[in-house]
């Protein structure tokens, strides 16, 4: 007798992280159900990307609901990668990102204990943190032993949900694992965040238009990986023999200047600061000049490590948003390869 798969449930699956860890599962044989916010828009968009998934209309909000996808899914793995995301927007809103980045989180982690003693089953899970925990009075490479000083809502919030999820893995021995993910991109990430400003600015000027990009300062630093690396990362987490708190990140800086640099030059043009719009009233700061990780805990524990260069990412970013803007095709699987 075929034994059935493994189910994953992915919270967030319509974002860039949960498209490509779904499809990282399923290669790897796992069945994976996603969830989405109802009425999400991104759904539509990132539909191409997602053939063989369950997708599910889920709240983050709605502990019930969460219970009654555990029972009806039996997953063995759950990745919470829903959240509000956008940092400087935290502030219109505190009170829903608390809601949605803390307490949400700690009414998955009780319902997976009752769940646990009810089916004497458990279940991984993985806490997506992030880096903004770190706030912005920050030098050098980051650990997971680095102290928390979160500056925003949003990094207020991830942080108590990041040591909500320590606390219940060593009181309650959960295998639980938080993720510190550092800024990392792909071609499936929104227009609205800064990188796909700067890939979409340059494949506009390659294909004879103009679209200058606003920015609030081209000297700030940021350890920017691939996304396609970084759910690797999650998957080893909850795969590995004992759960753990790892960051995930490539070990290297670059400025948005460079980003520039790299986006303009992959089109072979080299005049990359006519396109751009100082706005200094666009940085804020709550934000840390640099922001670098240290992933030597991943590499050693895990063995991972990310194998995507800066430029590489920089450079495919464009490309697909080339091919977008000559095709007018806004998405197509082929723009995975």
């Amino acid at each position: 007798m075929t034994s059935s798969p493994p189910t994953a449930l992915i919270t967030g699956v319509s974002g860039q992280d949960g498209m490509y860890l779904a499809r990282r599962l399923m290669a790897e044989g796992w069945r994976v159900v996603g969830t989405v916010r109802p009425g999400l828009s991104s759904i539509a968009r990132m539909g191409p990307y997602l053939t063989g998934v369950q997708v599910v209309d889920h709240d983050l909000l709605d502990t019930t609901g969460f219970g009654d996808l555990l029972s009806r899914f039996s997953p063995r793995a759950v990745y919470n990668l829903a959240a509000f995301s956008a940092v400087g927007a935290s502030w219109s809103d505190p009170e829903l990102v608390a809601r949605t980045n803390l307490v949400a989180v700690a009414e998955m982690l009780e319902t997976l204990l009752r769940h646990r003693d009810k089916n004497s089953s458990d279940v991984r899970f993985f806490q997506a943190s992030s880096a903004e925990v770190f706030g912005s009075r920050v030098q050098g490479a980051l650990d997971e032993e680095t102290p928390h000083r979160p500056r925003t809502p949003y990094a207020v919030a991830k942080s108590a949900a990041h040591h909500l999820v320590i606390s219940y893995r060593e009181h309650h021995d959960l295998f639980a694992c938080n993720g510190i993910l550092f800024n990392h991109e792909s071609p499936f990430r929104g227009h609205q965040f800064v990188a796909g400003r700067i890939a979409r600015a340059a494949a506009t000027a390659a294909c004879g238009g103009r679209a200058p990009v606003a920015l609030g300062d081209l000297d700030v630093e940021r350890d920017w990986g691939a996304a396609v690396d970084h759910v690797e990362a999650m998957r080893l987490s909850l795969a590995h023999d004992r759960p753990g708190d790892y960051v995930i990140a490539t070990g290297t800086t670059h400025t948005l200047r460079d980003m520039l640099d790299a986006a303009f030059a992959s089109v072979g043009r080299d005049d990359a600061e006519d396109h751009v719009e100082m706005m200094p009233h666009l940085w804020s700061a709550t934000q840390a000049d640099s922001l670098c990780g240290d992933p030597g805990r991943a590499r050693r524990e895990l063995g991972w490590s990310a194998t995507t260069s800066f430029e590489d990412l920089i450079a495919t970013m464009v490309a697909v948003d080339v091919r977008r803007i000559t095709t007018g095709v806004a998405e197509s699987e082929s723009y995975l390869s």
